[in-house]
């Protein structure tokens, strides 16, 4: 009742995990057009309903739909300081131009330094303090510390400037394939820093230098697990190294001395530097990536940043 009739467009996502692929948009339309807003509900909850396994009846939240460049904020936290890392920014869609059903994640970029090209000093120091506010209130309701890692899926937006869109208790994929690899410092002690309580003896060093992920996939995916799962797929790291790339594997398995894929992303390429030599360094890649499969990847990715600037100037002006 409340969807059909508010006046404006709204999100409908589920309250608990589900890898990412959980909203859905129903777009606002003139009264005369109102069952198929109602046929657009119907189809989102019952698509987020299938999500679930089984974990009993779904929750369902509905919220107002913002828009906006979306860009992460994760915040590592030990229940007394925290620590923010770099800014990322992941991309949904499975396709170029961001069509396509929504994924885990097909790529993501993160830089130059601790931001994004399209957020301010102001705006990042705003959002991590939203974050902060967070944790404290987490400590206020349950009288327990909060110990881990927090990530803002924030949106900024043209009414309120850095607003939540949702927060996670872990590290995002494939944000943090975008931000590890730029941390200077030893990553593995600010881990160890933060399991002990000692986070505040933590300093992070962060390349100046962007990173861009590309994803790669088979198809199929995100729809059918089914005709993504076991195919061969065969790469040439060492051609891969050589262009100045890294290799982070994800849905795959060794069977015998064959990697195979099991439905979901099979694999990460990672590059640092600026947004178009990372971006032209990872086509080079692609092409000593093969399988018994079509494989699916954007090829936009990080090289779209003048469009985000522009949209947020626009909402900043």
């Amino acid at each position: 009742e409340f969807i059909l009739n508010y006046g404006g467009s709204i999100a409908i996502k589920p309250a608990g995990q589900v890898g990412g692929r959980g909203v859905k948009v129903v777009a606002d339309l003139e009264a005369y057009l109102s069952q198929d807003k109602r046929d657009a509900l119907s189809r989102s909850v019952s698509g987020i309903g299938n999500l679930y396994k089984k974990e009993g009846e779904p929750k369902i939240i509905i919220e107002e739909k913002v828009d906006g460049p979306e860009y992460t904020l994760h915040v590592i936290s030990d229940g007394y300081s925290t620590l923010p890392l770099p800014l990322a920014q992941d991309y949904k869609n499975a396709y170029q131009d961001g069509i396509g059903p929504e994924t885990g994640g097909m790529g993501s970029i993160s830089g130059p330094d601790h931001l994004l090209p399209f957020i301010t000093e102001d705006e990042y120091v705003s959002t991590y303090e939203i974050i902060k506010k967070t944790i404290n209130a987490i400590y206020e309701e349950t009288k327990k510390n909060y110990v881990g890692i927090i990530a803002g899926q924030m949106m900024l937006t043209e009414l309120w400037g850095p607003t939540v869109i949702e927060f996670y208790s872990r590290f995002g994929d494939p944000e943090a394939s975008a931000i590890i690899p730029r941390v200077d410092s030893d990553f593995g002690e600010i881990i160890e820093l933060t399991a002990t309580g000692h986070l505040s003896k933590a300093k992070i060093k962060v390349k100046e230098e962007s990173s861009v992920v590309r994803a790669v996939a088979p198809l199929g995916y995100p729809i059918s697990k089914q005709m993504a799962s076991n195919h061969k797929i065969m790469l040439d790291l060492n051609k891969i190294k050589e262009v100045g790339c890294i290799v982070f594997f994800g849905s795959v398995a060794l069977e015998g001395m064959q990697l195979i894929t099991k439905g979901s992303r099979a694999l990460e390429l990672v590059c640092i530097g600026d947004f178009n030599t990372a971006s032209e360094k990872l086509d080079k890649c692609i092409n000593y990536i093969h399988s018994d499969t079509k494989l699916i990847y954007r090829h936009d990715i990080g090289k779209n940043i003048t469009e985000h600037i522009e949209i947020a100037l626009e909402i900043t002006e």
